[in-house]
């Protein structure tokens, strides 16, 4: 099996948000991103695949200015025009693994202690505003450290939308929580992406990856192994097994055990 090129078009949208070109990242002597090039669309919801220790943590944390690559570079694009430095702060939105929330604060002290850091206009109205958008009004005055796990994701979004960012991250969203709290999740994912935001986000549930995003990039030992829709990736690793059809968990196993992807 061939591996597809690592520079794709941005499919979802004619306008590129995204570009990595060459991103390369070492810790030592071990590279942990190796030459990775991608592309992503306006609107466009991108899925990174692959085992542990593949690089997709560190891919997340160099596009989001938290870690800078070795060799390559990153640009960002709002309506066809570079993003200067300065402003990639408000252009881009990290939601994290884990809660790093204040745990406290209320709910609503937190999302005003970094409406207020993130300088944004009208801080009490914009926090209003989040607060209805993500059903957070009832819990308004509870502490963030005794948020149920549905509840803190939803703060976390919030909080990232604050400054309403362009591109999101969205690092493992629903590791942890509940089958009904992930429906939830997937539906605000859904939402943001139909209003325009394009997302970046790493993930280990394969439906989760199946349901949301338009494109995936298996990584493998640092480097994009392969790159496509679902239904393309399952039809790639269809044709090496004797099944017609196959889900995209048995075409993540069979891709990453590929010698030549």
């Amino acid at each position: 099996m061939s591996a597809s090129p690592t520079t794709f078009a941005c499919l979802a949208a004619p306008e590129c948000v995204l570009s990595l070109r060459q991103v390369s990242k070492q810790y030592g002597k071990d590279t942990v991103v190796d030459q990775v090039s991608l592309q992503v669309g306006k609107g466009e919801i991108f899925g990174l695949l692959g085992p542990n220790g593949a690089g997709k943590t560190t891919l997340i944390k160099m596009i989001a200015g938290l870690s800078r690559p070795n060799a390559g570079s990153l640009d960002f694009f709002a309506d066809g025009k570079a993003i200067a430095m300065l402003e990639r702060n408000r252009f881009i939105g990290l939601v994290p693994q884990e809660s790093n929330l204040e745990r406290e604060l209320t709910v609503e002290e937190a999302l005003l202690l970094y409406a207020r850091l993130f300088a944004v206009n009208d801080p009490h109205r914009r926090v209003e505003e989040l607060m209805q958008e993500f059903n957070l009004t009832a819990i308004r005055n509870k502490k963030v450290g005794l948020l149920s796990g549905g509840m803190a994701r939803r703060a976390l979004i919030a909080r990232v939308l604050l400054p309403q960012p362009q591109l999101l991250l969205l690092d493992e969203p629903t590791v942890g929580l509940d089958p009904d709290v992930r429906q939830d999740i997937w539906q605000i994912v859904r939402d943001l992406a139909a209003a325009g935001k394009t997302i970046l986000m790493t993930t280990h549930y394969m439906d989760e990856a199946e349901a949301l995003c338009h494109r995936i990039a298996l990584l493998k030992a640092g480097r994009i192994a392969v790159t496509g829709t679902p239904e393309t990736l399952k039809a790639l690793a269809a044709n090496d097994t004797a099944e017609p059809q196959i889900t995209l968990e048995k075409a993540f196993l069979q891709l990453i055990r590929e010698e030549s992807v």
